[in-house]
């Protein structure tokens, strides 16, 4: 018995062996995986950033409830209208107060002062014009008591959602007053 080896033979076995170690240096490892982005940390709230969520909270609710009056108790159509905008606006805005006084682990009143309570009730009694300046009144005053504080928070507070919430509202109820 003799081997003859062919030249062909010999260049397939050199394929056959060499295609097979040609192939597993390609996948010799995996490339690494990119580093994660690191996580975004909520900025704690300071003594001045919960004492404006807790004004901002009141003032939502308050109002609410004053636009929700001033649906069916406002003399002017006008007015009315606003009404309805302003009780959409703040109760989104309270739902969004919510979300971060959460993430805070804040807990926010759920009813207005016994105070701006005492207002509601009394502006429950008024209708048409009486209505009309009472709440015209009421939201000129608050919004003038509101504004420094949120100018206060704007400037200093280092949470950035906060800091966008203050400028929305800030500018919901700049447009408010030019609508009174």
């Amino acid at each position: 018995m003799s081997f003859a080896i062919s030249r062909w033979s010999v260049v397939r076995a050199t394929v056959c062996l060499a295609l097979p170690l040609a192939l597993t240096a390609c996948s010799a490892g995996k490339p690494e995986a990119p580093p994660l982005p690191a996580l975004v940390k909520t900025v704690p709230f300071t003594p001045l950033d919960i004492s404006f969520a807790q004004k901002l909270n009141e003032l939502d609710l308050t109002h609410t409830a004053l636009a929700k009056l001033a649906k069916t108790h406002a003399g002017r159509s006008d007015l009315a209208s606003l009404a309805g905008t302003i009780e959409t606006d703040l109760t989104a805005n309270k739902a969004k107060l919510d979300k971060l006084a959460a993430a805070q682990t804040l807990t926010l009143a759920a009813k207005p002062s016994a105070a701006h309570a005492a207002i509601i009730a009394k502006m429950g009694r008024l209708h048409g014009a009486a209505f009309d300046r009472s709440y015209s009144r009421a939201m000129t005053q608050d919004y003038t008591a509101f504004k420094p504080v949120l100018e206060q928070t704007i400037a200093t507070s280092k949470n950035t959602d906060l800091v966008a919430l203050a400028k929305e509202i800030q500018e919901k109820l700049s447009g408010y007053q030019t609508q009174l």
